[in-house]
Formats: C-alpha cells, sequence, structure tokens
C-alpha cells in the first residue's frame, strides 16, 4: 500500500508587469452552491476580444490535399487564443475589484482576411 501526501501552496501573483490573471476562478455555470460559495456582491458583465491571424487563410492551403500541418497550426493559436483571452478577462476582473467569473463562455469566429478572434464575456 503506498499513501501519498500533496500539499499545494498558491505563491500569489508577484509579477510586476500585472500580465497575469492568478487567482480569478472561471465558472461556466451562472449559479453557484450556497454551501460552497458566497457571492458578496456582483460588479457586472465583462467582456473581452483577441485577434489573431489565420493560419489556413493562404489561397496555397485550398490546393493542398493531405495539409496537416495547416490544421495543427490552427488548432494551436485556438488554444493559445483562449488562453490570451481568458487571461486579459480576467486582468479586467481584478481591475474592477472581483475575484471570479460566472456564466464564462468563449467563442471563435473566421472572419476571412481579419483572421480569427476570440471572445470572452462572463459575470464578475
Amino acid at each position: 500500500s503506498i499513501k501519498v501526501t500533496v500539499k499545494l501552496q498558491f505563491l500569489g501573483n508577484d509579477n510586476p508587469f500585472r500580465d497575469s490573471s492568478a487567482g480569478v476562478q472561471f465558472f461556466s455555470a451562472s449559479t453557484l452552491s450556497p454551501k460552497c460559495f458566497v457571492i458578496h456582491e456582483i460588479l457586472g458583465f465583462v467582456e473581452d476580444l483577441v485577434v489573431e491571424d489565420d493560419p489556413e487563410s493562404s489561397w496555397q492551403d485550398y490546393f493542398r490535399k493531405a495539409n496537416k500541418s495547416s490544421n495543427d497550426s490552427r488548432l494551436k493559436v485556438l488554444y493559445n487564443l483562449s488562453a490570451e483571452v481568458r487571461r486579459e478577462l480576467g486582468k479586467k476582473v481584478i481591475e474592477a475589484g472581483g475575484n471570479a467569473v460566472l456564466a464564462y463562455s468563449v467563442h471563435f469566429d473566421i472572419e476571412g482576411a481579419s483572421g480569427i478572434v476570440a471572445r470572452a464575456n462572463g459575470t464578475a
């Protein structure tokens, strides 16, 4: 039999550039269990968007049949956009004095020449 003890300690956000939203919790649900969480104040609606070039927007990609690398590139861009828009939204919540986002959602749009747009919103 093996017994394992794991202890986690959050050291805080000591980043001098404040390029982080550490400490902000994101919930996709619009309500929380009162047994686990207490809501002291609703600050309001928060939203943000981030735009990035689409790696598959090149006209040359339409002629390639087995081009998996551009699809992998797009997936990486979507992953990075998701993280960046979440971080930016979290920074807005911190600036407003909050520590959580309820009803968090993120949507992606492929807008041709503009690239890929990630839109995130929720209630702080």
